[in-house]
């Protein structure tokens, strides 16, 4: 029986000027869907995710499943959640419909006797498709295209066209320390990215433009430059994110983003959002020490 395990994600930087072709650094995080063929086709339970993946033709396994039929699917998502001190089972945003649908594709590949490592590009595409049909067309496809890397990546989308490159420089040499840590309450993805998109409708096009341009400046020093600049990038960036924040009375930045700000960097580092921002995960950059005891930190081993 095929098995198979998805990263989940964390997009480094790149947020919002992603969608209008700015660059995004994605990187994989080590909490993993875990996915495994099996006897039981009850699609019922599935995720929405989940059955528009199954349900999607593929044109180069057409032949086999026609033969075989599809897959029953067991996933176990445990570890894209957490429990709070009650007890509540809380979900993290870390992608995992991203992972559902990279996953669900590359295990149809896998059993049809296409490994997922070498057809990349094509599950990609696959997943991207049930992905964006599921969320009523809802993001750039960052997320489905590192999950599926398991890579850190640089990621623009231009014209419908998705330009993926893989970050290929020596990540271990580099040493850059990278954390995530909860907001404590999850992002309204869909209403944050619904007022920004109606913010760039209609706000202030240069500053579209400046983000979109420290986007690009700042996916070109990640795992490349020094610290210092680095950061410089990172601030830059962060300054047109909260000017557009507060344009489009965008609840981006929460009061934990601006105490883990000032945080970091009295300590020497940086915080900043995450994704859609406004709750989720909040990325920590730097060799920072342990805050509290309670603190929950993910360490992302690029």
């Amino acid at each position: 029986m095929t098995e198979l395990k998805i990263p989940g994600k964390v997009m480094l930087s790149g947020e919002y000027a992603v969608l209008h072709g700015g660059t995004a650094v994605m990187a994989p995080v080590p909490c993993y869907l875990l996915l495994k063929e099996s006897d039981s086709r009850d699609s019922s339970e599935y995720p929405r995710v989940v059955k528009h993946a199954l349900e999607l033709h593929i044109d180069e396994i057409g032949g086999f499943e026609n033969k075989n039929g599809l897959p029953g699917i067991e996933l176990d998502n445990s570890q894209f959640f957490s429990v709070d001190s009650e007890g509540n089972k809380l979900k993290l945003g870390l992608g995992l419909s991203a992972a559902e649908a990279v996953g669900t594709i590359a295990l149809r590949f896998e059993r049809a006797g296409l490994p997922w490592e070498h057809n990349r590009e094509k599950i990609i595409k696959y997943a991207f498709k049930a992905h964006n049909h599921a969320q009523s067309g809802l993001g750039s496809g960052a997320d489905i295209a590192v999950c599926a890397f398991a890579h850190p990546i640089k990621f623009r989308k231009t014209d419908e066209q998705l330009h993926i490159e893989p970050i290929e420089c020596d990540l271990m040499e580099y040493k850059l320390p990278l954390k995530l840590a909860w907001t404590g309450m999850p992002s309204d993805t869909r209403n944050m990215v619904a007022a920004f998109e109606k913010w760039a409708k209609s706000g202030d096009r240069d500053l579209l433009k400046q983000l979109i341009a420290s986007a690009d400046d700042l996916a070109d020093a990640w795992f490349r430059q020094p610290l210092e600049e680095l950061y410089e990038k990172i601030d830059n960036f962060s300054s047109h994110l909260r000017q557009i924040s507060k344009s489009a009375d965008l609840p981006l930045y929460l009061p934990i983003h601006d105490e883990l700000e000032e945080w970091a960097r009295n300590n020497g580092g940086r915080a900043k959002p995450t994704g859609a921002g406004g709750g989720d995960m909040i990325l920590i950059i730097g060799d920072l020490p342990v805050r509290h005891p309670e603190d929950t930190l993910i360490p992302l081993m690029l």
